[in-house]
């Protein structure tokens, strides 16, 4: 779209009371509202702009300047509708009743469309290089980690981590380490920022701590099942995070339940496993040997419901008709009469 054009539909003063209160200090981000309060200016005198000239006014991405927009018409102050070449952004009147309690997570963590995943133009990456000290020096540090000259896809995706996914520059150099350890390429790499985008990943230790947790103790619970060829699903990770992270169970003892739920299922069944597990948690397991005294502990009781059922007396023989009980006299009797006969 070459320009975006404006329409006007307010009954209050140019800068709204209930903005200025309420609406101005919800986004993270101060250019959310700095935006908005310019858009609005240009609106007022009649004046168009580009995303481009606004990216420009502010330092900041065209991609950005989008997620204002979709911000704003979000929290019900905007409305955008396309006009052929061009994008028109109708103002509408704010109103305390329209403020959405989540719009907070809005911009904390957008929810991602992955059709939606941006493509830079040469002249837009040259701008964004040229303005943002950061991004050059991330992109020249790709290379030699990479050990290759970076082409215009592998900079378009190491620029969308930044600027589509919204991981912070330090999360993004951990990322390209160990991607380059692994001899992975940006298509691997864009699949590891997708996923750390989603868990939130949001600082240089958080990044490294779930590399620790990834490689060492999810790869090491991989094997007690014997699954050595592959990397955990997202559902495996979440089994696995929650035996670590919630019950806090040494690895000694997750390996302990890996060969037991191998054992008793033939396979490896996480969501057996994590019974096993949430089990000896709620009995306050938090060593084998606990682990040994709770076996102990069910064989005596199995013990002592098979000696129970063997003293048991045996069950009367139900028959359809009553036992008769006869007399020495009685069958004297029947004999003789059987002799007269």
């Amino acid at each position: 779209m070459s320009s975006i054009n404006f329409k006007l539909n307010w009954a209050t003063t140019p800068v709204s009371n209930i903005f200025i209160e309420e609406y101005m200090t919800m986004p993270n981000y101060p250019v959310y509202s700095l935006v908005y309060i310019y858009a609005l200016k240009k609106a007022i005198f009649g004046d168009s702009i580009t995303n481009e000239s606004v990216a420009e006014h502010f330092s900041i991405m065209e991609s950005e300047v989008l997620k204002i927009w979709n911000y704003w018409e979000n929290a019900g102050l905007l409305k955008q509708e396309s006009s052929g070449d061009s994008l028109v952004l109708e103002f509408l009147t704010p109103n305390s009743k329209l403020i959405k309690p989540d719009l907070q997570k809005i911009v904390e963590r957008p929810k991602l469309k992955r059709e939606n995943k941006p493509v830079y133009a040469p002249a837009e990456i040259e701008r964004i290089r040229e303005k943002d000290e950061q991004i050059s020096e991330l992109l020249k540090t790709a290379e030699v980690l990479l050990n290759k000259p970076l082409n215009a896809n592998d900079i378009s995706t190491i620029v969308s981590f930044y600027d589509w996914l919204g991981l912070p520059i330090d999360v993004i150099y951990v990322l390209l380490s160990y991607c380059a350890r692994q001899g992975k390429g940006t298509r691997y790499m864009e699949k590891v920022a997708i996923d750390w985008s989603d868990k939130g990943i949001s600082d240089q230790d958080a990044a490294e701590d779930y590399l620790n947790l990834f490689l060492n103790q999810y790869k090491k619970i991989m094997r007690y099942f014997g699954i050595n060829d592959r990397s955990p699903s997202e559902e495996e990770q979440n089994f696995m995070s929650s035996w670590i992270k919630k019950l806090n169970m040494p690895l000694d003892i997750i390996k302990e339940a890996c060969n037991r739920t191998i054992a008793q299922t033939g396979k490896a069944s996480f969501s057996y496993a994590n019974t096993v597990l949430n089990n000896w948690y709620n009995a306050g397991v938090q060593s084998l040997g606990q682990i040994k005294a709770l076996d102990e502990e069910h064989e005596k009781k199995k013990a002592g419901e098979r000696a129970k059922k063997a003293h048991q007396k045996p069950a009367e023989n139900n028959n359809d008709y009553e036992k008769r009980v006869y007399d020495k006299d009685y069958l004297e009797e029947v004999i003789n009469r059987k002799r007269e006969e």
